[in-house]
């Protein structure tokens, strides 16, 4: 049996991997301190991602998870069960969170029901279980399984946080943010994991020569892997007002996006990322549906190239790693972003 709290102080959240889905998950720290001012919240995740989770201010405790090995994983499991906690939320619903939700020690343990969890054995683990539509915002996903256990409203306003990060990191972004002029300061990040959710070089390029000719605007660009540098060195080349930023830690580039004005990406871990600060986002989608993958708030704006060969998708297009195209992104032209961009993002000013 179990005893349901109906004021909780301790909360174990267990959201494992991956880090694109743990950062969209973010959002129900905000949820939780919002609902329960002072509450403590602890998070179970990977090894190989606890210093994102672990640099959150609202998370107390980060607990790392060595789930690939499996000596470490005892013994990262006994520090699991060191503590007691009156709600569990089983977040991630496979058969791995399953087995680390029933070994946790809580008083309610909550997750999804046969019809929205990911793989059914996990609904071993819980207690209560709810039904959330996969069919809507991934973050809101989320919110809805403490909305439907706690039977109250969440807020889609996020205020924002800062990672947690050291005093040198903070030196770096003050340096950075030195060689910008004044005017709008826009954070760009073209990479993302799949090709066809990216743009053309060229297109991307004159759409930002647009902006900063219009709003007198200065531009970070941002990138991960060398090829996603080179694309970033030859777009600055091409502006007045670009700079290509060193490769920072996550929590660093969290911090330095909270100094911006505005972040222009397409769907990736860096749009998800801004979904934690208070700047607003532009992102650009093709293969995947803004309605269900970019922040929530009415300070996230979205475009969508549309598909040329009619197809149709709730979430994902079917064809998103196979598309020999890649038309949706590709096909863009400059003008129809910027004139996107203005309907949407008329608060930027010279």
């Amino acid at each position: 049996m179990y005893k349901e709290s109906p004021f909780p102080s301790r909360i174990l959240i267990v959201k494992t991997s991956s880090l694109g889905d743990i950062v969209q998950s973010f959002n129900v720290l905000d949820d939780l301190h919002r609902r329960f001012p002072g509450i403590s919240v602890d998070w179970a995740v990977e090894a190989s991602l606890f210093s994102i989770v672990a640099a959150h201010p609202l998370v107390r405790k980060a607990i790392p998870l060595d789930i690939k090995r499996r000596k470490n994983l005892f013994s990262s499991l006994r520090e699991l069960r060191r503590e007691k906690y009156d709600l569990v939320f089983d977040l991630q619903g496979n058969c791995k969170s399953g087995v680390i939700t029933l070994l946790s020690r809580g008083k309610v343990k909550v997750g999804y029901d046969f019809k929205s969890v990911r793989e059914w054995p996990n609904i071993l683990a819980t207690h209560l279980r709810f039904n959330v539509s996969k069919q809507k915002n991934i973050r809101l996903f989320y919110l809805e399984l403490l909305e439907r256990y706690f039977q109250k409203p969440i807020s889609t306003e996020i205020e924002g946080v800062r990672f947690n990060i050291q005093p040198e990191e903070k030196g770096k972004i003050a340096h950075i943010l030195s060689k910008v002029p004044a005017g709008p300061k826009i954070m760009v990040c073209p990479g993302s994991k799949w090709v066809n959710k990216q743009l053309k070089g060229d297109t991307l390029t004159i759409f930002l020569k647009m902006i900063e000719l219009k709003y007198e605007a200065s531009f970070l660009l941002i990138w991960g892997d060398e090829a996603e540098k080179q694309l970033s060195l030859g777009i600055a080349k091409e502006l007045w007002r670009a700079y290509v930023v060193e490769k920072l830690a996550i929590p660093t580039w969290q911090n330095l996006m909270n100094e911006v004005d505005l972040v222009i990406a397409v769907d990736s871990s860096a749009l998800h990322l801004c979904g934690t600060t208070s700047t607003p986002s532009f992102s650009i989608f093709g293969p995947t549906s803004p309605q269900i993958f970019k922040p929530i708030g009415q300070k996230h704006f979205a475009f969508q190239g549309p598909c040329p060969y009619r197809r149709t998708f709730e979430k994902q297009c079917p064809v998103l790693r196979s598309c020999p195209t890649g038309a949706c992104m590709r096909d863009l032209k400059a003008e129809e972003l910027f004139r996107a961009f203005q309907n949407q993002c008329g608060f930027l000013q010279p």
